[in-house]
């Protein structure tokens, strides 16, 4: 639900000798624990089908103007922590919350749709790979997501109803990721992952790349491209049915501090 890298730093400085010799790059050995704060926004385009109770498989086809005209609320944020930069932890939340109203065409009735998407990341992480300007991170946990949606209509001629359906579930997750300063300005960046194997999903897989670009040693601003996919079935019939196989795909954008 993307994804900055542990290892983003601010450039580093430039010091001198009698001859000049340039220091290396994102050097932090000096500290013990490292934090980092991104808050990020995803120009999500979502795809896929899904199926809700007795409901035919419906097609799922979002755009980014759909989501910016009906959303509600959104959050997009990520944390991590790192201890003498060889292992750490991660926590992302990625929340949407999407509403849409239409009068009926006859009968002068009102039809409410509402859908909230929350995925929550959890994943530690082991640096398997460091030089001053090089890391490679593996990192395994889990992928929380919760998916509801709303129906509610009234004066219609079926009459007054709500109908509330949705679910939740925990995939296990293993990924890869990496990062590289190419200079004390640019950067780039790597992660892809997957999961489920059957646990809760049948599948699921993230892969992102971009760059970053870093004003000092604390600030930095990062472009990314994402794509998120999931193969959910609760395996239940009747009315307790729900499935949901769709990827979420966009340009990132995020804004990151370290400290």
């Amino acid at each position: 639900m993307s994804l900055l890298l542990p290892s983003l730093a601010g450039a580093a400085d430039l010091a001198y000798e009698p001859a000049p010799v340039t220091e290396p790059v994102n050097q932090r050995i000096d500290k013990t624990w490292e934090f980092l704060v991104a808050p990020y926004f995803v120009a999500a385009n979502i795809t896929g089908t899904s199926q809700v109770g007795r409901l035919p498989n419906t097609d799922i086809d979002i755009g980014t103007d759909d989501i910016l005209e009906n959303l509600r609320f959104g959050g997009m944020i990520r944390t991590e922590l790192i201890y003498q930069q060889k292992v750490g932890a991660m926590l992302d939340v990625a929340y949407m919350n999407l509403g849409g109203a239409n009068d009926t065409p006859r009968g002068g009735g009102r039809i409410r749709v509402g859908v909230s998407q929350l995925i929550l990341e959890g994943m530690g992480f082991y640096r398997a790979y460091a030089t001053p300007q090089t890391s490679i991170d593996i990192y395994a946990g889990g992928r929380y997501w919760d998916i509801d949606l709303d129906l509610n209509a009234t004066g219609t001629f079926a009459g007054n109803f709500t109908i509330s359906r949705g679910d939740n579930w925990i995939d296990p997750v293993i990924g890869l990721r990496a990062f590289h300063m190419i200079n004390d300005k640019w950067s780039v960046n790597a992660r892809g992952d997957i999961g489920g194997f059957g646990a809760a999903s049948d599948f699921t897989w993230n892969v992102q790349a971009g760059a970053g670009y870093h004003f000092n040693k604390t600030w930095s601003a990062h472009l990314q491209y994402k794509a998120l996919g999931v193969d959910y079935d609760n395996g239940k019939s009747g009315t307790a049915r729900f499935a949901y196989d769709t990827i979420t795909h966009g340009p990132l954008l995020g804004i990151a501090a370290r400290f």
